[in-house]
């Protein structure tokens, strides 16, 4: 009798319980070692979705910003990045407990994509959710969206765990249950937790009613709101960011929260290198603690191979980094995926990295325990569901000269793209707008935005309406897609760099973007010589 044989199928019970968590995590890991295909067996498409759509109901519930006040005598353990590496959080719940009462755990977003078993750890956490909803708080990171997953590996991981016929409503489950996650958890109103970082006010819409009401609803572009920082009542009033969070608009906190970095210098700017969100020095953390009336902001968002290519912040070797320490309070970052990526070019060296959890204790709740642990070894043989080439979210991008049809290809890494691409209505109602002359002219960088919007219906596997000016070719589960955007009324792009208003935090090409940049050199979206020569269009090639 085979291993798969020997698999049985997880019923959901009428109340989850610690022992069918444990009972999970078991049959899960069992699965593991016996292919992807085994999955299924144990977790059928019915269970699964099932399970999610009621964590999802229970998430729908709750607000943007979670108030988590601690009982006596408990700790809070903030988890960072786990990406997939699901034996690498049941090793994390054997160091520091498994959840309880009095043993909260806090899991700050990323808990897909990169590593082979994010279904797996998604399931377990959502398991855990159902069973301790008190204790037990899911926040919600940039990689919990329909773009990133499609190019980053979750879909891929569905597709061959579930097969073409049944994995699509898997998908859609876990999509409705992303856009459902909160953003932030401020802790005994000392500590905020958040993914990426602080953020600015949401945009201010003016005019009454009249004519242009439909115009004023569309989503505000790129270059045209003002950057202020952000408070907790703005986060607590901010929607949720729907199925991607794009920059734009209603979706601009959410964004922030989500792909923003703290950097060195002082200063609050947009965040260049990864195409969205702001960048932040120490002045701003300051004033944002001094304002909202915090001592610690702890969040995630970078592992080592993002500091791997930055000067002027610590490496993230031992899995956690001091970012800001200020007279108010400090800001650090979490990150709980121990060697990582799990996948890496054959040519480049491991990072080897620990992984770390912030245990949070009274009676300040602002002064962390910085628990390690190394990766659990041996892993289950695994192949990448995405492509080892695919660029960093933090490489800057060059958008490359145009052909005689007007048509440019942009070098953009995929999760720029992936974080500039918005919820399909809203996105696909601005490229409609955009198409029928409605926006007279799109800023800098809005183009990119539009793209977007093909993106985001991409990964939700919709069409796209031929009058929106969106095409999509060649999409699939195993073949690259190629997302053409014509913006009737843009002018057409020239060669070079991008000129940015704002400078960006310092960053150099690391080993692996490097190794990359190599083979991923020449393989960019072809233009379409057969375009319309007045139309600008912007393609985009996602793995």
């Amino acid at each position: 009798m085979t291993v798969q044989q020997e698999l049985r199928p997880l019923a959901l019970p009428a109340a989850f319980t610690p022992a069918w968590c444990a009972e999970a995590a078991a049959a899960l890991d069992a699965a593991s070692r016996a292919g992807p295909a085994a999955l299924k067996a144990v977790l059928p498409q019915d269970v699964v979705c099932a399970l999610l759509e009621r964590c999802q109901q229970l998430l729908q519930a709750e607000p943007t910003l979670l108030e988590v006040a601690p009982p006596e005598g408990a700790q809070v353990v903030v988890v960072g990045d786990t990406h997939g590496q699901f034996h690498d959080v049941c090793r994390m719940l054997e160091v520091v407990g498994s959840p309880s009462p009095t043993n909260l755990l806090v899991f700050n977003g990323d808990f897909v994509d990169r590593g082979a078993w994010g279904l797996e750890t998604l399931v377990l956490l959502t398991a855990w959710k159902l069973t301790l909803p008190a204790a037990v708080h899911l926040l919600r990171g940039n990689h919990e969206s329909a773009t990133c997953t499609l190019m980053y590996g979750f879909k891929g991981e569905l597709v061959a765990k579930y097969g073409k016929r049944d994995w699509r409503p898997v998908y859609a489950a876990c999509k409705r249950l992303f856009s459902s996650l909160p953003l932030a958890a401020r802790i005994a109103e000392a500590t905020l937790v958040l993914h990426g970082g602080l953020f600015r006010r949401q945009p201010q819409r003016s005019g009454g009613p009249g004519k242009n009401k439909r115009k004023r609803a569309l989503p505000l572009l790129h270059g045209l709101e003002d950057v202020t920082l952000g408070t907790l009542d703005d986060l607590r009033k901010a929607g949720k960011g729907g199925m991607d969070p794009n920059g734009l608009g209603a979706a601009r906190l959410a964004s922030d929260v989500l792909w923003s970095d703290p950097v060195a210098d002082p200063g609050f700017r947009t965040n260049d290198a990864r195409g969205v969100g702001m960048v932040f020095g120490p002045d701003v953390t300051e004033r944002f603690l001094t304002e909202n009336g915090l001592r610690l902001v702890l969040r995630s968002h970078e592992g080592p191979d993002a500091r791997d290519g930055r000067d002027d912040m610590q490496p993230m070797s031992g899995g956690y980094t001091l970012d800001h320490d200020t007279p108010a309070g400090k800001l650090m970052t979490v990150f709980s995926a121990p060697d990582y990526p799990q996948f890496m070019p054959e040519d480049t060296e491991r990072y080897n990295n620990l992984a770390a959890v912030a245990v949070l204790t009274g009676p300040d709740w602002a002064t962390p325990n910085m628990q390690q642990y190394a990766a659990a070894h041996p892993r289950p043989e695994a192949q990448p569901y995405y492509e080892l080439w695919v660029p960093d979210s933090d490489e800057e991008w060059e958008p490359a000269a145009s052909d005689a049809s007007g048509m440019t290809d942009v070098q953009r890494p995929t999760a720029s793209v992936a974080s500039d691409a918005a919820t399909f209505q809203e996105d696909t109602q601005a490229a409609a707008a955009a198409a029928s002359g409605e926006i007279d002219s799109l800023q800098a960088g809005s183009a990119a935005a539009a793209a977007a919007a093909a993106a985001a219906a991409a990964a939700a596997d919709e069409d796209v309406s031929a009058d929106t000016g969106v095409a999509l070719e060649g999409a699939g589960a195993s073949a690259p897609a190629l997302l053409k955007v014509r913006l009737p009324g843009a002018a057409a792009g020239g060669g070079g760099k991008q000129e940015h208003e704002c400078s960006s935090p310092s960053r150099k090409r690391s080993r692996r973007q490097q190794a990359a940049a190599g083979q991923a050199s020449g393989s960019g979206a072809a233009a379409d010589k057969d375009a319309a020569s007045a139309d600008t269009a912007v393609a985009v090639e996602l793995a």
